[in-house]
């Protein structure tokens, strides 16, 4: 048998752990019926216990003095009127402790004989106090057996036939225990024993019945050792026999353990139903989930294009502009222009430059800009960054408005259950931040300006001078030319003096084909700094762009955020609910090989 015992043991253990782990599982299953939801926890009640017996009768009947004299100590109180308001499972413990739970007390106690058995002590089934009646009835399912004491000197009243019916209808193994027998003469115990029998027949049953005395069972336990005599003669010894008899029945316990599974594995197959089912439902309002998130992909890749779009079109004008300004600056330094250069540097240092120009007259770079009309396409600027912004707000707006309408239509399509749990309202914004305001435009206008004024004012001041240094130079070498050649005399072929003639030429050609060089400059450094001024623009521009794609990104995701997270929710309960379910299901069978193989 301690074999046995030991088997039993170890795999209630293992039993109670895997019930409790289903249990809070089961606990999570939306749907999953009151009354299963209970018989799951009534099959780790019974895992969690060794064989269980209920005792049960009227008040006062002696069931508390009957458990104390089992278990050999005064755990539970006694007296005249009722003291056992709650029910109370006597369990084995390393010492004596006391634990209030619901409508259940536990007493843990050290006594050996509650390592095999867990007894248990209801309120009389005729208690006066309120609700006792049924919470004693509710509880004698748990039971694996039950004993109903009588008291000998009220035997099989009417009271006691009609408990006697009632306990039938559990199923239950009754076993009728007389209490009080020592009240009774030794010649009148037999006629009653057979008096109860007969009543029980009346009712179709056929109970075990013994007579017992607590009385004499507390007095053989005050004795070191027990006495054994006394012990029988108080009728305790059937009881114990019966426990280890009961124990020692291969077949009785593995229906003790095999219980708790069966009804484990019936309420799983309801919730694995219930998961299965929330999945198939699940998959349907995943497909609108994602389609809400498709449709907010496409949009925000809708407004990338327009940002790129607008980018590039900026790049194109600057390239315009750059391509435009250097043909001006080439324009102006053609070596064919050098001698006009030359006398306009001469008007220039004389100061009829300055004069000329209030009366309109035109710098030789302005009037090369002008041509090519070289910062026209800046005007194109601002009003593609306020298109942009402006398309990007309506696109948000629309797209918003568009998926709060499925969204809201897809939630409507939900079950009550499911809508119930939907937090926060599916609604488009009631304000939008706009990508730009008179601090982001700043930027873009003093880049503008930037490129326009400033650098038509640098390039203006270069041919400047250039031009009056041209005239410099062009006027050096005429003074010197002129103070050389009077010095020179005329030979006979005058001969020295072309030769004079041809090298003063020659100085002043060098310097007029400085011109291209130094234009050729001018027009390298303008593409830079044009290419620059593009960077800088077209940089602020994606950046203000790809905020206002990120914060239109977070509308749309927003608006539509309370059925996301429900679905996303839901989807992974019912995820996590199934493998969960799954898992169960295997530590089950596992639990039942190990049962079909208990005892062998």
């Amino acid at each position: 048998m301690a074999s046995l015992l030991l088997q039993y043991e170890n795999l209630r253990r293992k039993e109670g752990e895997a019930l409790r782990a289903l249990n809070e599982t089961l606990a999570r299953v939306e749907g999953l019926p009151a009354d299963q939801m209970e018989q799951a926890r009534d099959a780790l009640f019974h895992a969690d216990h060794p064989f269980l017996i209920v005792l049960t009768g009227g008040f006062n009947s002696g069931k508390s003095s009957i458990l104390n004299a089992l278990i050999g100590a005064q755990a539970l109180g006694v007296g005249a009127t009722p003291t056992t308001e709650r029910i109370i499972i006597l369990r084995h413990g390393a010492a004596f402790q006391r634990l209030m739970t619901g409508e259940t007390d536990t007493v843990f106690h050290p006594s050996p004989l509650l390592e095999r058995v867990s007894l248990v002590d209801t309120p009389g089934l005729e208690s006066v106090f309120k609700g006792h009646d049924e919470i004693t009835r509710r509880f004698l399912h748990r039971a694996d057996a039950v004993f109903l004491v009588l008291l000998a000197t009220q035997a099989m009243s009417q009271a006691n036939a009609e408990y006697l019916r009632g306990l039938r209808a559990y199923g239950k193994r009754v076993i009728i225990l007389i209490n009080q027998i020592d009240l009774l003469d030794e010649a009148d115990r037999a006629p009653l024993r057979e008096f109860v029998a007969n009543e029980a027949r009346s009712e179709a049953l056929e109970p075990q019945i013994w007579m017992v005395s607590a009385k004499l069972a507390a007095q053989a336990g005050e004795h070191e050792p027990r006495d054994a005599a006394l012990w029988e003669a108080s009728g305790f010894g059937q009881i114990e026999r019966f426990i280890l008899q009961e124990l020692d029945d291969r077949e009785r316990v593995r229906g003790k353990l095999e219980t708790p599974l069966q009804i484990g594995r019936a309420a799983l197959a309801n919730a694995a139903a219930l998961v299965n089912t929330d999945q198939q439902a699940l998959s349907g309002y995943r497909k609108a989930a994602d389609n809400v998130r498709a449709t907010i992909d496409h949009g925000v890749a809708a407004q990338h294009i327009l940002v790129d779009s607008a980018v590039k079109e900026a790049e194109a004008t600057f390239a315009q502009v750059s391509e435009r300004g250097q043909a001006a600056i080439r324009e102006v330094f053609q070596i064919s222009r050098g001698a006009r250069l030359a006398v306009g540097g001469l008007v220039e240092l004389t100061g009829l430059g300055i004069l000329r120009r209030r009366f309109g007259a035109a710098t030789p770079a302005k009037a090369a800009f002008d041509s090519k009309k070289v910062f026209e396409p800046l005007d194109r600027l601002m009003p593609l960054v306020d298109t942009l912004s402006a398309r990007l707000e309506a696109n948000d707006i629309k797209d918003t408005e568009d998926a709060v309408d499925y969204a809201r239509k897809e939630a409507d399509a939900l079950p009550d259950a499911m809508r119930g749990k939907l937090i926060g309202k599916l609604q488009p914004p009631v304000s939008y931040r706009r990508a730009l305001d008179a601090q982001t435009r700043s930027p873009f206008a003093a880049a503008i300006t930037g490129a326009n004024v400033v650098e038509f004012e640098r390039i203006d001041r270069a041919v400047q001078g250039v031009v009056v240094l041209l005239a410099v130079y062009e006027l050096v070498i005429v003074i010197l030319a002129i103070a050389a050649g009077s010095g020179i005399g005329v030979g006979p072929d005058g001969g020295s003096w072309v030769l004079f003639v041809l090298g003063t030429l020659a100085l002043m050609a060098a310097g007029l084909g400085f011109v291209p060089l130094r234009g050729w400059l001018l027009a390298r450094a303008f593409a830079d700094r044009m290419a620059a001024a593009q960077d800088g623009f077209t940089t602020q521009l994606r950046k203000i762009g790809e905020d206002q794609l990120r914060y239109g990104e977070q509308l749309r995701r927003d608006a539509v955020a309370p059925f996301l997270s429900l679905v996303d929710i839901q989807t992974k309960q019912a995820d996590t609910l199934k493998v969960e379910v799954e898992r169960h299901a295997q530590a089950l069978t596992l639990l039942e090989r190990e049962l079909a193989a208990l005892g062998t």
